[in-house]
């Protein structure tokens, strides 16, 4: 902040030279990493001559504190002077040891992480952890083909795709999510009922937030996604805790129940449980929602991967009231890291989507949404799901053979028809305090299904993810876990022989 003033008898090379030096004397250039600007920028800068500049410059470095470093420029001297180690050093206060005030709305999320949990993402599994659920092969993610068709985008479209995009979504993308949803999930759309999202807890905010007020209420499985109690309850939402059967949710209550607002399920292969949604429960949940006024979301985060037959329809595509939010992801289709999902919504909703869409963070990446668009049209897409759905077949069958020689003394394996989790119930339910430290400490991590329940009370069990892993770290990981056990199992039984 220097302020030359050319009506003092004071020279500027002086005045210079004095405003300098005290703004070293202020401390904070003590780490001798501050460059100074060139004497030509200071000279047209403040307007004088480089030759004023020059004497102010070499008298600090005659005292100490400059240094000239060849190509680089001048920097704050590293050995300071007498006068700036001893330069007065602003007067400092106590800090007021006050709580920071936590919003309400954070304080209700039920979310128990904290620092560096945070890094691990959704699924809390750090290098080496395996067996973790929810997690795709991103090892088998087709990276030359996405790069070679990203190149071309930015070849045809250039600049264009580094400017600020459509709110809605690529407008080439939601085309190609249309066409493939109607051919493949038995969907009714158009390109215009869709909004590109940032996957699948920004389509359950944007919903929420367009479809209901603070304190409305939402019915959602139990268990269920986690994430998907996090978002309804950041928006303010009231949830009411439904329990599943073997057809899917269910729909009875009793008279003192709330109706809801919105239903929040996953009827082609609800998490964890992996129940597929028969089709009576389906319809049943159509005419609800149609004579309560209700809507329904509808999570189709995976339908993609069904070992059993053909992926069953939508719950959208035979909905004749308008009555489904349709959301998808390919988080679990590609990889994660892409944060590309998409809502398909009833015509006269639309716009209020993309409203808060607008608000929250404008648009996803414009360059991945076009090679996103590129990749369904030309082909990419549906050849990569045949590809998964064969490998993630290939390995749930070998981890359900392998589980069951392993550990089929401790579990008895629930298998569905769908996904890339299984789950597997204790035989035994005293054995869970046991077995949840041990896969703690080894490595080996299924999540505990009691974590995604909310009242539900199930017998213990664990659910597994096999889609990221070879066979060979499949059974590596069985196998350490099966051994684990059996060591523990001999020093508990020691314990109690010696007492």
């Amino acid at each position: 902040m220097i302020r030359l003033d050319r009506t003092a008898t004071e020279p500027l090379h002086e005045q210079l030279y004095r405003q300098i030096r005290d703004e070293l004397k202020s401390g904070r250039f003590g780490d001798g990493s501050s460059r100074l600007p060139s004497s030509r920028a200071l000279a047209t800068d403040r307007g004088i001559s480089r030759s004023t500049v020059r004497l102010a410059l070499s008298k600090l470095h005659a005292e100490g504190y400059l240094r000239s470093k060849p190509g680089s420029g001048t920097f704050v001297a590293n050995l300071l002077p007498e006068t700036f180690l001893t330069a007065d050093q602003p007067k400092t206060y106590e800090p007021i040891q006050r709580p920071i005030r936590i919003s309400d709305r954070v304080r209700t999320i039920p979310d128990g992480r904290v620092g560096d949990q945070f890094d691990l993402g959704a699924t809390g599994a750090g290098a080496g952890v395996s067996l973790v659920p929810s997690i795709p092969a991103v090892d088998e993610f087709p990276m030359a083909a996405w790069e070679r068709l990203r190149a071309q985008v930015l070849a045809k479209k250039g600049v264009n795709l580094l400017r600020y995009a459509s709110n809605r979504g690529d407008a080439d993308l939601r085309k190609a999510i249309a066409a493939y949803l109607c051919d493949f999930r038995a969907a009714r759309c158009h390109p215009d009922q869709i909004v590109i999202v940032a996957g699948m807890q920004q389509a359950m905010l944007v919903s929420a937030l367009a479809m209901l007020n603070p304190g409305e209420v939402a019915w959602i499985e139990d268990p269920c996604y986690q994430q998907t109690r996090r978002v309804l309850t950041l928006a303010g939402i009231k949830i009411i805790p439904k329990p599943l059967d073997n057809e899917g949710i269910v729909i009875a209550r009793s008279p003192k129940e709330t109706l809801p607002r919105i239903i929040y399920v996953t009827p082609s292969h609800q998490f964890p449980l992996g129940v597929t949604m028969s089709f009576q429960r389906r319809t049943g949940l159509l005419d609800f929602a149609r004579a309560h006024n209700a809507f329904i979301f509808e999570d189709d985060y995976d339908a993609e991967f069904r070992f059993a037959g053909p992926p069953l329809p939508s719950l959208q595509g035979i909905d004749n009231a308008s009555r489904v939010i349709y959301a998808g992801t390919v988080s679990k289709i590609l990889c994660p890291s892409l944060r590309l999902g998409y809502i398909v919504a009833p015509e006269p909703l639309v716009d209020s989507l993309v409203k808060i869409r607008s608000a929250m963070d404008q648009h996803s990446s414009p360059i991945d949404q076009a090679t996103l668009a590129r990749f369904i049209s030309e082909g990419f897409f549906l050849s990569h799901i045949k590809r998964m759905r064969k490998i993630y077949a290939e390995r749930r069958d070998f981890f359900i053979k392998q589980f069951n020689e392993l550990l089929g003394d401790h579990f008895t394996l629930q298998v569905p028809e769908a996904g890339l989790n299984i789950v597997a119930w204790l035989k035994r339910e005293e054995e869970f305090p046991m077995i949840r430290r041990t896969t703690v400490d080894i490595g080996v991590r299924p999540s505990t299904l009691s974590f995604f329940c909310i009242q539900a009370k199930l017998k213990p069990a664990f659910v597994f993810g096999f889609a990221a892993w070879t066979r060979t770290q499949i059974r590596e990981s069985l196998v350490k876990l099966a051994s684990a056990l059996r060591d523990r199992g001999r020093n508990l039984n020691y314990g109690r022989q010696s007492r």
